[in-house]
């Protein structure tokens, strides 16, 4: 299993933070998610579930996903699975004086003939993970390197 663990100070309020954690339109934007979508209409909620697909890395066609946890402004929990992986991702969300710091974690388990590999794919997930932590940050900031950040890394599996 490879676990993922990063921390960034995002210069907004948590409502906007969460809000942007809710919106499966912007994933796109700092993720290598692409096609995310909710099965249904209206404001999320626990077993919201829905779909994406991954741009990039070995993980192909749509994955599946439920929130699992959601608590506004403060958590979300995502479940992610796919015969090819399970994973959870963790988002937590704490104010600090004008922002929000958030702590962006999770757990992947590759199943099947990929994890093998699992160890050569842990610190490019680590390392990902943490840059999507840094391009949320400059979209939500509205810095220049917003409009110019590419996506990279292997998302979120």
């Amino acid at each position: 299993m490879i676990r993922y663990s990063s921390e960034v100070t995002i210069e907004r309020p948590p409502h906007e933070v969460f809000e942007a954690l809710l919106d499966p339109a912007r994933y796109g934007q700092w993720t290598d998610m692409v096609d995310m979508r909710f099965d249904t209409a209206g404001q999320p909620s626990v077993g919201t579930r829905g779909q994406f697909r991954l741009a990039k890395g070995p993980i192909k066609g749509m994955l599946d996903f439920e929130l699992t946890e959601l608590e506004a402004d403060r958590r979300l929990v995502i479940r992610i699975s796919h015969p090819g992986v399970e994973w959870t991702s963790f988002a937590t969300l704490e104010p600090t004086g004008t922002g929000t710091r958030m702590t962006y974690a999770g757990e992947v388990q590759l199943r099947g003939w990929r994890r093998l590999l699992e160890p050569l794919a842990a610190a490019e997930v680590r390392g990902g993970e943490a840059r999507e932590a840094q391009r949320l940050k400059a979209l939500l900031e509205g810095g220049p390197a917003a409009a110019t950040m590419p996506t990279g890394g292997r998302g979120t599996a």
